[in-house]
């Protein structure tokens, strides 16, 4: 065999072997860059670095706040599993589950309530994630070891920035950053609306917030909260804010007094009769609020923070505050109109059916209580 043939054979084999070494390694690459893209690394609120799929299916929530966040994003199909509230009286109180009563369905596993979580539920509906209360990140590795399933930690927060941050690491996780631009988008032209109305010249009100959260009592409050903040109001419990080392305490009725309030705001489903105790209080009568009859009501926090009623309670205030700034504002029509930008058609609704089962208190001319 002459030299030719032989370096003609000897290409023809490497030709061969290369094609051969290819065929059988691009499959093998693609399979591997199939694998990198089927995961992400996110970190969650409190800062854990979590592996999830790209492509999440079924979801888990464990308190109202984290149901609230995927509700939003208009993927309660993904929901496989729900807080155990919504058998413990709150259901229809609840404006997801007021909007989408499918959550009760039976298929829809309850996997406990606040710090109560049923691991072993978890475990047995296989989720591709479960999104844990951030107050409840202690419990978080506990779940991932024991249900062999992912945790995010995350919270709304008690603020616009701590909404949107918890927003948009949910819509990274299940797909849909441009449903929470659209809703951060629509938060802030609502802020903006509000700063503008509200006069840059005019002397701030002193507000005391009174018989607050899940404890009855006029001396029950906070020193925090934003819809009030964005008014420019002076929430009076501020000054004693660090003595607790806390937002949320009670005070006498001796420093309600001495801070001497202009307005007062109660926690609205407590209902008429506590604004009734406050004005009819002997040991109140010399408070400049008390005197005045300017005791309202508003939403407040419900099984945590709804920034849905934030947006409801930022122009309740700002009315009340300003009423000359605020005299074409509606506040069951923002209300309206803030239930069906999420809800759709059936938002309205959904916001009436809220006022009340809450028993909601307002104001005189805006009572949903019968208490």
């Amino acid at each position: 065999m002459n030299l030719s043939k032989k370096i003609i054979i000897i290409l023809s084999l490497i030709i061969i072997a290369s094609i051969t070494a290819y065929s059988l390694f691009f499959p093998f690459k693609q399979f591997t860059e199939q694998k990198k893209e089927a995961y992400i690394i996110i970190q969650d609120m409190v800062g854990r670095n979590v592996n999830l799929s790209s492509n999440i299916q079924k979801v888990v929530t464990t308190v109202p706040d984290t149901l609230r966040l995927v509700v939003m994003l208009n993927a309660t199909d993904k929901i496989v599993g729900i807080t155990s509230y919504v058998d413990m009286g709150y259901a229809n109180k609840m404006e997801d589950i007021l909007a989408h009563p499918e959550l009760l369905n039976s298929s829809i596993a309850r996997i406990g309530a606040a710090a109560e979580i049923n691991i072993e539920k978890i475990a047995e509906i296989k989720p591709d994630v479960v999104l844990l209360y951030a107050p409840y990140s202690y419990l978080a590795d506990q779940i991932e070891q024991k249900a062999k399933v992912p945790v995010v930690c995350v919270s709304a927060g008690d603020s616009p920035q701590e909404f949107y941050k918890a927003l948009r690491l949910v819509a990274k996780i299940l797909g849909k950053e441009e449903q929470a631009e659209k809703i951060i988008a629509y938060f802030e032209a609502k802020i903006q609306d509000v700063n503008n109305r509200i006069p840059k010249n005019q002397s701030a009100p002193k507000v005391y917030l009174a018989d607050w959260a899940y404890r009855y009592g006029v001396g029950w409050t906070t020193s925090q909260y934003w819809p009030l903040d964005i008014t420019g109001a002076i929430n009076v419990a501020k000054e004693v804010e660090k003595r607790f080392n806390t937002t949320y305490f009670e005070v006498s009725k001796e420093q309600i007094i001495q801070w001497n309030p202009d307005i007062i705001f109660i926690h609205g489903y407590k209902g008429r009769t506590s604004v009734e105790a406050i004005i009819n209080d002997p040991a109140l009568q010399s408070i400049k609020a008390v005197r005045d009859r300017k005791v309202y009501g508003v939403f407040g926090p419900y099984i945590g923070y709804d920034p849905k009623t934030w947006i409801i309670d930022m122009y309740h205030i700002a009315k009340i505050i300003y009423p000359d700034n605020f005299k074409d504002i509606d506040i069951i029509k923002i209300g309206e109109d803030v239930f069906k930008f999420f809800y759709g058609d059936n938002g309205p609704l959904v916001f009436h059916q809220v006022l009340i089962n809450r028993g909601i208190y307002l104001s005189s001319e805006l009572d949903f209580s019968k208490k």
